[in-house]
C-alpha cells in the first residue's frame, strides 16, 4: 500500500481580501457558524455546496449519502460563514438495517452528529424538502429545535425547481410555522391547492384539534424528553409526542431555494452575511473545509457507489484508499470498494466492465472540480482481500 502525503488547497469561487494571518487583530471580522439539519434526503448537503461555492459535500439520489458533520465555509470580504452539514435524522432501527452500519462507531455517529452540529451553532438552517409528501417540521428536528431554542433559526424551502405551482408553497409555510415567524409577524396566504386531493391548506388547522398545550400528560413527558439528547430519545418517543404538531414558531426567516439550479441561494447566503457577529474566524483563509483530502475521495466514491448500484449492495460497501500517490503534476488514486458477497462485486463492475466504469467517470469528474487538478482515480473492487474480475 502506498500512501503519500498529500496537501491540497480546494477550489472555492468566493472572492476574499482578508489575509488569514492577520485576523487576531483584526477587530472588523465577522464570523458566523451554522448548522444544517433536516430529514434524509432534503438536499443539505448540496445546499451547504452552494452556499460556499464548491462541492465539498458528496451527493446522490439516494438518502444517508452524508454520515458525519463535515464543515464548510465561505469568506467574503471581512466575513466568514462555517456550515456544518449534519447526517439526516434518522432512527437506530434504520441506521442499522437500511445503511448496513453495525457497529457502535459508526453508527453513534450517524445518530450524534446532527445534535453535534447545533452545540457550537450560532445559527440553524432547517433544510425542507418542498416536494415533501408531508406538511410537516420531522419530530426529530422539532426535538432538536426545542432542546436549542435559544438558538435563532431559519427555514430554507429547498427544490423549488420541482415545485409546478410556486403559489402552494406559502400555505405550506404557514403550517411549518404555525402561522408566524420569531418576531410575531403573521404570514398571510390565500387558499391554494395543493396534493393529489386538492385540499386547501390554508384551511388545514396548524395543530390537531385534540391537542391542547396545557395538557398534563403532555407536558409531563415534554418536560422528560426535553431534557435529553435526541438520538438518546426513541424514534417512537419523539413521534408520538409530536405528532399533533407540524411546525416551529421560532424560524427568524424563510427562504425559497433550489440548490441544485441556484436560485434562492445568493439571496440566503447575503442575509446570512449580514447577521454575521463580530468575531474571529473559525477556518483558514482559502481552505473550505478541515476534512482531509482523501476522506473527501471516500466520500466521492460512496456517493458515486450510490447512486449506480441498488441500495442493499451499495450499503454495504466499504471504501478504502489503497494509493494516494503525486506523479509529477498528476494525482494518482487507487480507490478500493470491499463487498461482503463475490457477487456483490459482480454487481458493482457489470457486465463488460460498464458500472465501475461510470462509477470511476463520476468520481474523477467530482474530484477534478473539487481539487482543481490533474488527477486519476482507478477503483479496484474486492471481496475477503481477493480482487473481484468483471463478468464477460
Amino acid at each position: 500500500m502506498i500512501i503519500k502525503r498529500f496537501t491540497c488547497r480546494l477550489f472555492s469561487t468566493a472572492s476574499t481580501s482578508t489575509n488569514f494571518e492577520k485576523i487576531p487583530i483584526q477587530p472588523a471580522t465577522k464570523c458566523l457558524q451554522l448548522a444544517v439539519i433536516g430529514a434524509p434526503n432534503v438536499g443539505k448537503s448540496l445546499l451547504t455546496n452552494s452556499l460556499v461555492r464548491c462541492p465539498l459535500s458528496a451527493v446522490s439520489s439516494k438518502m444517508d449519502t452524508t454520515t458525519r458533520n463535515i464543515s464548510a465555509s465561505i469568506c467574503t470580504d471581512s466575513t466568514q460563514l462555517v456550515f456544518v452539514d449534519s447526517p439526516g435524522a434518522v432512527s437506530t432501527s434504520h441506521v442499522r438495517q437500511t445503511m448496513k452500519k453495525t457497529s457502535a462507531t459508526s453508527g453513534d455517529r450517524v445518530l450524534q452528529d446532527p445534535e453535534r452540529a447545533l452545540q457550537r451553532a450560532q445559527h440553524i438552517l432547517v433544510v425542507q424538502d418542498s416536494t415533501a409528501p408531508g406538511s410537516y417540521v420531522h419530530h426529530r428536528v422539532l426535538h432538536m429545535l426545542h432542546r436549542y431554542s435559544h438558538v435563532p433559526s431559519t427555514l430554507v424551502m429547498n427544490k423549488i425547481d420541482l415545485v409546478q405551482r410556486r403559489s402552494d408553497l406559502l400555505p405550506l409555510v404557514e403550517i411549518l410555522t404555525n402561522g408566524q415567524l420569531s418576531d410575531n409577524q403573521q404570514i398571510s396566504t390565500k387558499p391554494a391547492q395543493i396534493g393529489r386531493l386538492g385540499k386547501s391548506l390554508s384551511t388545514v388547522p396548524l395543530t390537531s384539534s385534540n391537542f391542547d398545550p396545557k395538557d398534563e400528560k403532555w407536558q409531563s413527558k415534554f418536560r422528560e424528553l426535553i431534557q435529553k439528547p435526541t438520538w438518546k430519545c426513541s424514534y417512537s418517543e419523539t413521534r408520538s409526542l409530536f405528532r399533533t404538531i407540524c411546525g416551529w414558531s421560532g424560524f427568524e426567516r424563510v427562504f425559497f431555494c433550489s440548490s441544485l439550479s441556484g436560485e434562492g441561494v445568493d439571496e440566503l447566503r447575503e442575509h446570512l452575511m449580514s447577521i454575521s457577529p463580530d468575531g474571529e474566524w473559525r477556518m483558514q483563509e482559502g481552505m473550505p473545509t478541515g476534512e482531509s483530502a482523501q476522506q473527501l475521495c471516500i466520500d466521492s466514491i460512496r456517493a458515486a457507489v450510490l447512486d449506480t448500484t441498488p441500495s442493499n449492495v451499495a450499503y454495504s460497501v466499504q471504501i478504502r484508499i489503497q494509493e494516494w500517490e503525486e506523479q509529477g503534476e498528476v494525482l494518482q488514486i487507487v480507490g478500493e470498494i470491499r463487498c461482503e458477497k463475490p457477487r456483490d462485486g459482480s454487481l458493482i463492475i457489470g457486465k463488460g466492465g460498464k458500472r465501475i466504469a461510470e462509477i470511476g467517470r463520476r468520481v474523477n469528474e467530482h474530484l477534478h472540480s473539487l481539487f482543481q487538478r490533474q488527477l486519476y482515480a482507478r477503483l479496484i473492487v474486492t471481496c475477503k482481500g481477493k480482487l473481484v474480475t468483471q463478468e464477460k
